[in-house]
């Protein structure tokens, strides 16, 4: 009786936090009815403030979402400090109830300070990227891969960050190797989750050149008393995959990995490289190049894109300034009985092509990041939309399904300012509409676009 009172008290007001809440809510309900609603984007008012945002992660089990921070020392507008230098690599944690109570209100404000760093930057990081939450069965630990490009940066590691904030290495280190991602899967059959990834390594200087290598391999679980105590038992798997790999179940127990390799010598180019189920390779192949007209592949994903019940690779090429290939977004359909024979084929339909461009041209500056399918509303069905990224344009790209058009989307830019890092989906205020959390590296703050 109270809430109701207080609510009404507010609309009585005028509080337009009020009619916020009483509009999405009622825009929920109509979407469980109508998945035909046609959804736009629209970017709430305000940001959180935190310094260096760039990939996030959902932690439900703790209510948080943890965000990896690392980039230049300052913002770009900072005249004192014109210099592009490195920040101190670290990870901050903000609560579901924080980011409740912004996004119900119709504005982000909430501000991040050093109260809220899980790993501080006495621990050392150089560029925490992609985080994840070990196997809850194998304890509390944050899987942190880690390093990148910049001077200084490349020698990265795998860590494994403690409930303390306190990191152990748990990867031989290796000069100029860095780490995006993992997955979790038991290769050598002992009942205890091991560790997929692929890395990158950087050869060279700046007066001989740089040359880069790829490598797929999985490290061995050393079991649960020693997981953060000793180093993990390194198994090769094959060399290319470099940045982003997605994986699905394959015959007889394997896996199926699907890989970028942006810094392949020969020529970037997307791959699929079969497993047994003890994670050696059997069979693999080239999907598309860069002299493909792809472009140099980035992000791979695995969805249902049309809702026919079949799933598709979305996949993102990630272009520079000077590129002749625009930055895009495609959609690969798969044979899944014949991944890598000679029936398989990967036909690519292009979802959108160059929306939007990079805003500077700074070394390694390039774009799109990370897209990902989506329904924007609960109770939906039917072709999904897509987030994505923009990365070195500054934007967030959402691609919205034509009606009666296959693969087809309309593409709605929505200008963020600064470089945008890795897009977090989720509904932070329950009101069955989903909230896009985007980072925004240059200026340090994080973004909410929500769908009415």
């Amino acid at each position: 009786m109270v809430a109701v009172t207080k609510v009404a008290l507010a609309l009585i007001l005028g509080s337009d936090a009020a009619r916020v809440r009483q509009r999405r809510s009622q825009t929920a309900v109509s979407a469980a009815a109508n998945t035909t609603k046609t959804w736009q984007p629209k970017l709430l008012p305000g940001k959180v403030d935190v310094v260096r945002p760039a990939f996030l992660m959902l932690d439900e089990e703790k209510k948080q979402v943890l965000v990896s921070q690392f980039g230049r020392l300052t913002k770009p507008d900072q005249w004192w400090n014109p210099l592009p230098l490195i920040g101190p690599g670290e990870i901050s944690s903000i609560s579901f109830s924080t980011l409740k109570s912004d996004v119900g209100s119709g504005r982000m404000g909430a501000r991040m300070g050093a109260g809220d760093r899980f790993v501080d930057r006495k621990r050392k990081l150089l560029w925490p990227n992609k985080l994840g939450r070990a196997p809850t069965e194998l304890g509390d630990f944050i899987v942190v891969p880690d390093g990148f490009l910049p001077p200084g940066m490349s020698d990265g590691d795998l860590f494994l960050a403690r409930a303390d904030g306190s990191v152990a290495r748990i990867s031989e280190s290796k000069t100029g190797t860095f780490y995006h991602e993992v997955e979790w899967h038991d290769f050598n059959g002992d009942g205890l989750k091991d560790i997929l990834t692929v890395r990158c390594t950087k050869t060279g200087s700046v007066f001989s050149g740089f040359a880069f290598t790829g490598e797929m391999v999985w490290m061995e679980n050393p079991g649960k008393a020693e997981m953060d105590k000793v180093l993990w038992k390194e198994h090769h798997i094959a060399d290319g995959p470099d940045v982003i790999f997605k994986s699905i179940p394959g015959p007889n127990g394997g896996r199926a990995v699907f890989a970028t390799e942006f810094f392949n010598g020969a020529g970037p180019q997307l791959s699929v490289h079969m497993l047994h189920a003890n994670g050696t390779r059997y069979a693999d192949k080239v999907i598309d190049t860069d002299s493909g007209g792809m472009g140099k592949p980035f992000a791979v994903d695995i969805d249902d894109l049309d809702g026919d019940g079949v799933n598709e690779l979305l996949v993102t090429n990630h272009q520079g300034p000077d590129d002749e290939i625009l930055p895009a977004i495609f959609a690969y359909e798969v044979n899944w009985n014949d991944l890598t024979g000679a029936a398989s084929s990967y036909k690519r339909t292009t979802l959108t092509y160059g929306p939007s461009e990079n805003k500077n041209n700074n070394a390694g500056v390039g774009a799109p990041g990370f897209a990902h399918a989506f329904y924007p509303a609960a109770g939906m069905s039917g072709p999904k939309y897509i987030f994505c990224a923009g990365d070195g344009a500054f934007d967030v790209w959402i691609l919205i399904p034509k009606p009666g058009e296959r693969f087809g989307y309309e593409t709605k830019l929505i200008d963020i300012g600064g470089t945008t890092g890795e897009i977090l989906r989720y509904d932070f205020d329950g009101d069955g509409i989903q909230d896009l959390l985007v980072p925004d590296n240059d200026f340090w703050g994080l973004h909410v676009i929500t769908f009415e």
